[in-house]
């Protein structure tokens, strides 16, 4: 069984903006970290591409996290 991720409102806020186009707005970076950390997104193009929602992360999307 998956183990449910515990973000606070401004991470799953955070977590829902990342979308992938170059224009989103700047992540603050513990939220950033905190959100790599957790495997909740990730860089498609390093160093500096845009930033993606991986599978967990949309899953926690969709199921309102």
């Amino acid at each position: 069984m998956a183990q449910k991720i515990a973000l606070s409102n401004a991470e799953f806020a955070a977590l829902a903006a990342v979308d992938g186009p170059r224009a989103q707005p700047k992540l603050p970076s513990e939220i950033n970290a905190r959100l790599r950390a957790l495997h909740l997104i990730e860089r498609r193009e390093w160093p500096n591409g845009p930033l993606w929602r991986t599978n967990i992360g949309n899953r926690c999307v969709r199921v309102g996290q």
